[in-house]
């Protein structure tokens, strides 16, 4: 008996695309991999300054040099773009228009399995690591796609960004009046990166504005009886909640404010990257709400102290919060 092969109704075995990879090795660049293995994720032999120490920020699909790889990455004090593409094996990169660009600009390109030789320089990923990167990432990578499809899950993340002394509340007011679109960008660094890759579309985060007694640049954690003062916050629902923006407007906006900067910065050396967008559900300011940290305290010291990073909080403790700001602030 012959079946046709048109009869056989097969199951997908292949129900990841492409961008999976991708959202790996962007991940693995900056938090992921260890430092070894994050050295292997650039291949040596382009110029001594390309290397994963001196990686500054990594552009997804960034259109700006006149073609769009699949990331472009940028060196510290090394002045030209790396592009890369990205392959599930080295023999699917056959597109001449690639192949030329790639080589034209010393990139590179990433594949799960180098089954071919190519004649620009390869980083292959370990299948094992891939593996198990997906296993710890499922449940965010779920969540993932169903709240870009606007399926709203059950219970959103929260999120406090604790920002200390008065020039963010002024960044936060200027924005505000200048900017349609209400958004914020965070520091280039590794707590960051750690945390905003888990920041979900329709999460809600605090913006808390305060002061606290001492004159270091530091606060010391684990000091839940410390006295703060709490000026302004802000409550958002996020929008966008992870991009590269390039802009010469909003891409410097942070680095004009921060550090009185009057040039533009080029990419290569900008320090205020990782923008998400989000909606301002109740902003209060000209406040003095004097408290202890409290159950704050580790948000606090956290967030503050990694320049206003993001912080994941307990829902509990995001609720806390919540009722009290919402509470004092209508005394």
């Amino acid at each position: 008996m012959k079946v046709s092969a048109s009869n056989k109704k097969k199951i997908n075995r292949n129900p990841f695309n492409e961008k999976l990879i991708h959202r790996f090795y962007l991940e693995s660049l900056y938090f992921f991999a260890s430092g070894s293995n994050r050295n292997k994720l650039i291949p040596k032999g382009l110029d001594p300054k390309v290397k994963a120490s001196n990686l500054n920020l990594v552009v997804p699909e960034d259109s700006r040099p006149g073609y769009r790889a699949d990331f472009t990455l940028y060196f510290k004090n090394y002045n030209k773009e790396v592009p890369v593409e990205v392959k599930w094996k080295a023999s699917e990169f056959k597109k001449q228009n690639q192949i030329d660009y790639i080589s034209a600009h010393n990139g590179f390109v990433v594949v799960l399995e180098k089954d071919v030789d190519l004649d620009v320089p390869i980083v292959e990923i370990n299948t094992a690591e891939f593996q198990e990167w997906m296993a710890k990432r499922i449940f965010t990578l779920s969540k993932d796609s169903l709240s870009s499809k606007d399926i709203i899950t059950q219970n959103s993340n929260k999120w406090v960004v604790a920002l200390r002394g008065d020039i963010s509340i002024n960044s936060f007011t200027s924005m505000r009046s200048e900017s349609n679109q209400p958004f914020w960008a965070f520091k280039n660094n590794k707590y960051v990166t750690s945390q905003i890759f888990n920041l979900q579309k329709n999460d809600e985060m605090i913006f808390l504005f305060f002061k606290s007694k001492g004159r270091s640049h530091k606060m010391t954690p684990n000091r839940p009886d410390s006295i703060i003062e709490i000026n302004a916050w802000a409550e958002v629902k996020v929008t966008e909640p992870y991009y590269i923006c390039l802009d010469d407007a909003q891409g410097n906006y942070f680095e004009s404010l921060r550090e009185k900067q009057t040039e533009t910065r080029p990419v290569s050396e900008r320090e205020w990257v990782h923008f998400i967008d989000f909606k301002i559900l109740e902003f209060q300011d000209r406040l003095s709400l004097v408290r202890p940290r409290g159950v704050l305290d580790s948000a606090l010291t956290n967030s503050s102290n990694q320049s206003g990073a993001l912080t994941a909080v307990p829902t509990s403790v995001y609720e806390d919060l919540q009722s009290y700001l919402k509470t004092m602030s209508s005394y």
